[in-house]
């Protein structure tokens, strides 16, 4: 299951690569975050993860590096390497530049024509999420859902923006859905978002793609408290 973040079918970037060794333990890392195990705001101590991985500290020292490149981590000289908090006034900031930017690339997508192949295969793998509890798939599976309806828009500089606010906007919704347990709710609003887009409706989708964003906005007010 881990393996899947290193070669990630989705295109975004994972982290730099320090090895096949390596890549594993950050991949590792990195779901263990995403699935809520290491929750936001988690210490990641070098000593206690190679001792859980079976390895030595200089792989998880590696990864731990990589994956701050990802906003899933932070270091300190005074707290160590620690996942990311996620508070209120971080995680409207990353809802509001998502709702500056992705609706706009997701209309742009389906103007120039949606892969629907593609996206019906994210759709079935979204759907497939809907009836588990784990976390770390859903967060795949919503990730792979969002992609594919931007990544077409034909920015490249676009594109890799809003790439790179993938994995920091995972673990805001893992957190949220700690706190709410909004999946069934998000998942009938992809479906009217996915209607609309394999019907060609671009500006109607990118509407709602908005309020979809909003209502996240408030979830996450509800999860998190007033900023």
């Amino acid at each position: 299951m881990y393996e899947a973040l290193v070669q990630d079918p989705l295109g975004a970037s994972v982290q730099p690569r320090f090895g096949s060794r390596g890549d594993s333990i950050a991949s590792e890392i990195k779901a263990a975050i995403l699935s809520g195990r290491y929750g936001a705001g988690s210490p990641l101590t070098e000593q206690a993860i190679a001792d859980e991985l079976g390895t030595s500290k200089t792989p998880v020292r590696d990864a731990l590096k990589a994956l701050s490149g990802t906003g899933l981590v932070t270091s300190s000289s005074h707290r160590g390497t620690s996942v990311r908090t996620v508070d209120t006034s971080m995680a409207l900031a990353v809802c509001d530049l998502r709702l500056l930017l992705e609706p706009e690339a997701v209309r742009r997508t389906i103007l120039s024509g949606l892969d629907a192949e593609s996206f019906k295969a994210a759709i079935e793998r979204m759907v497939a999420a809907e009836s588990g509890e784990d976390l770390y798939q859903r967060s795949l599976a919503n990730r792979a859902f969002h992609r594919q309806l931007y990544a077409g828009c034909g920015n490249p500089a676009l594109v890799k923006v809003l790439d790179d606010l993938t994995d920091v906007n995972a673990l805001i919704s893992v957190t949220v859905w700690n706190h709410v347990r909004s999946w069934a709710g998000e998942a009938v609003e992809h479906r009217k978002l996915a209607k609309d887009a394999l019907a060609g409706r671009a500006e109607s989708a990118a509407a709602r793609l908005r309020r979809h964003i909003e209502v996240f906005q408030r979830r996450v007010v509800e999860a998190l408290g007033t900023a």
